[in-house]
């Protein structure tokens, strides 16, 4: 017999969570080793911050999903577990954003100016992309007989207005993709700068992998049967944070080399200034 597709879609996005789980488990000792030899000897600044709260923080939201995933918990009421699930990741996936909000500030120049656009049009994006999500789901939920029987709401399944909070970052994402290859060829067509080039490609490689994860994200939830909308779901919280985490990487192995060779780090991004450089701490 058969099973139900709504059974046969919720199973399918438990499967896919669950071993979205186990890739970042994987990836995580792949790249230990980096990461100890590059990032636990830096002081603490807001690069490392970031960088921590997008590592470890994913391992947090992917755990509480996979356990949403596996546990059975009938005629329980999930309300706040579910809010703090999605809380844990949206703080993941912003701390993986904030990393790449700094990249591009430092590949303008440091422009004040730019990074204080850069995090109105943040907020704007996550106030209007949480709001919104939270309206729609409110109209469109169904109305609560009070005589029925109470029901869990243990669903493994979210509504399909979760759509818009990834519409807003990809919108977000097309923006910092253009200020990057804006900059890239405005500013530093000729450069050789090995770190210039990490920089560029980290960035790009980065934003097209999640613009690419978003849309299917949007696809999945508006288009296919309403019980495969969670299979995303850990998978691109993995991906913002393994990307952040190699891309960061790959960004210290690159400054190393150019100190290495005798140059000023960072101070391939600033104006000149005398006696002034900074690196990617």
């Amino acid at each position: 017999m058969v099973a139900p597709i709504v059974n046969t879609g919720i199973q399918t996005a438990k499967y896919c969570n669950v071993a979205g789980l186990g890739v970042l488990i994987f990836d995580y000792f792949l790249t230990l080793e980096p990461e100890v030899r590059l990032t636990w000897n830096r002081r603490w600044n807001v690069t490392r911050v970031l960088f921590v709260i997008s590592r470890y923080m994913a391992f947090v939201a992917a755990g509480m999903t996979s356990y949403a995933a596996i546990a059975t918990r009938a005629n329980e009421n999930c309300s706040n577990f579910s809010q703090a699930s999605n809380a844990i990741h949206i703080i993941s996936i912003v701390a993986a954003e904030g990393l790449l909000i700094i990249r591009t500030y430092v590949f303008w120049k440091q422009s004040k100016k730019l990074l204080a656009v850069l995090l109105v049009l943040a907020a704007i994006s996550i106030a209007c992309g949480v709001g919104i999500t939270d309206v729609v789901n409110n109209v469109t939920a169904p109305a609560v007989d009070p005589s029925a029987p109470p029901t869990s709401n243990c669903t493994f399944q979210a509504g399909r207005s979760s759509a818009i909070q990834y519409g807003f970052l990809v919108a977000y994402e097309l923006l910092l993709m253009y200020l990057m290859v804006f900059k890239r060829y405005q500013d530093y067509r000729d450069s050789d700068s090995r770190l210039v080039r990490a920089v560029f490609q980290g960035a790009v490689q980065y934003m097209t992998a999640i613009i690419f994860v978003s849309v299917a994200n949007i696809v999945i939830m508006s288009v296919v049967p309403a019980s495969y909308n969670m299979l995303m779901d850990v998978p691109q919280l993995v991906l913002h944070s393994m990307l952040a985490s190699r891309v960061l990487f790959s960004l210290r192995e690159s400054d190393q080399g150019e100190w290495d060779g005798g140059t000023l780090q960072m101070s391939t991004f600033r104006p000149v200034q005398h006696n002034q450089y900074t690196s990617f701490d």
